[in-house]
């Protein structure tokens, strides 16, 4: 298997779909799966070792320090509460830096039932009547055991042995398990309810990933019910994307180049939520392309008093994108800066996320420019230092470099 020069490689904990989406990328992986089903699914991944079996925090210590693991991410499922707290004392232990990727959670409205736990989902069900189509996997089917009607169940689960094995040993016959792989659509979702007569679907809030909004959409179209578990409670989390780029940083591997592409901004408008100094250069560059800027923040630093832009001295509001082409978050809070992001992607208006390159829909170059004559520099988000470096080189040579090709095109014109 091929390593980076000095050998190091990831640790990533999968088995879920955010795992196996990052073993696409061809990045130096050993990719620790529980199950022989979880290593089948990324069976031919390149450049990717597959481990399988179940580890506790201590034989985790001991295979970050035997294999030569230069970073470890975390894409375990949201509820593998067991295996995220020894993945973090592992990593504590062996000194190994950690990003756990954390998927988003579901947005509900008042017709979904929220509950603790599975056992809290069975409580709940005791007190209905209706067939159930469950759809939290076969981990809490023994929860269940104190429905009386057990014949009102119907268990979705993995088409795998075990888990079959373990459906039975929980009081499941044939007739009552759907042995399926995912992902289900929403048609699909809707004719397991349909022939199930399922009245109620339980489900976790497995996120996007995990089909929650087809379930949902599903359960409501039919006229069910849906009961929630929620998520364990869990601090922090980053995008598939975040982890990408702080693993390549680590190991300090190369990328793919952007592909750089320029749009007219003159007489556009652009919306800044910031007023610090990264704004403040944001702010100029666009001034500088045409750009009809406005920036919203409580206060401004220096640098704004010169500049042709309106500014506006409050707090971000989603409101503000209003007729905005395009937006970039720059204040010095890190949940606000995600918080413009994900409104700006939901109306559509390309956006730069100061503070974490992985939120962008596009990124802010180090720009060149005479006259009309730009270019753009950028290091594919792995290095702003390199990214400046290069962008002061060039600046330093450019005017000159432009004028003498205009004087060359003005000579092969008149000869």
């Amino acid at each position: 298997m091929a390593k980076t020069e000095m050998g190091r490689r990831i640790l990533l904990f999968g088995g879920t779909t955010e795992g196996r989406e990052l073993t696409r990328f061809r990045l130096p992986l050993v990719y620790a799966v529980a199950t022989a089903y979880g290593a089948e699914l990324v069976r031919g991944a390149e450049n990717t070792e597959v481990t399988v079996g179940r580890m506790d925090a201590a034989e985790m210590e001991k295979f970050i320090k035997d294999s030569d693991i230069a970073c470890v991410i975390d894409a375990t499922h949201p509820y593998a509460r067991e295996a995220r707290e020894n993945i973090r004392a592992a990593c504590a232990a062996a000194n190994t830096p950690l990003m756990r990727v954390q998927r988003r959670e579901a947005v509900t409205d008042g017709d979904v039932v929220r509950v603790k736990s599975a056992e809290e989902a069975a409580r709940f069900l005791e007190g209905t009547t209706g067939n159930v189509l469950l759809t939290t996997g076969s981990k809490e089917l023994e929860a269940f055991a104190c429905v009386s009607e057990r014949s009102r169940l119907f268990a979705r689960v993995l088409p795998d042995p075990e888990v079959i094995k373990k459906c039975a040993e929980c009081g499941f016959d044939s007739g009552h398990i759907i042995a399926m792989q995912g992902p289900f659509s929403l048609l699909m979702n809707e004719e397991m309810i349909r022939l199930t007569g399922a009245r109620w679907l339980v489900t976790k809030d497995g996120g996007a990933a995990g089909g929650i909004e087809e379930k949902i959409e599903a359960a409501r179209s039919c006229k069910a019910r849906v009961i929630m578990i929620e998520r364990p409670h869990e601090e922090g989390g980053h995008s598939c994307t975040e982890a990408l780029l702080w693993a390549r940083r680590i190991l300090g591997l190369s990328r793919p180049p952007l592909f750089p592409m320029l749009t007219d901004m003159e007489g556009r408008s652009a919306v800044i939520a910031g007023g610090g100094r990264i704004a403040a250069r944001r702010a100029a560059t666009l001034i500088k392309c045409g750009a009809a800027v406005t920036v919203v923040s409580p206060e401004f630093c220096p640098e704004f008093k010169e500049m042709k832009c309106r500014l506006v001295r409050k707090s971000w509001e989603p409101e503000d994108l209003e007729g905005a082409a395009l937006a970039v978050a720059a204040t010095d809070d890190e949940k606000v800066n995600a918080a413009i992001g994900a409104a700006a992607k939901e109306r559509g208006i390309p956006v730069s996320v100061a503070d974490n390159a992985a939120e962008c829909s596009f990124f802010f170059p180090s720009l060149v420019t005479s006259g009309e004559v730009s270019a753009s520099i950028s290091a594919g988000a792995l290095s702003p230092a390199l990214t400046h470096r290069l962008a002061e080189r060039l600046r330093s040579v450019w005017d000159e470099w432009v004028k003498e090709e205009r004087a060359a095109l003005e000579e092969k014109k008149d000869g």
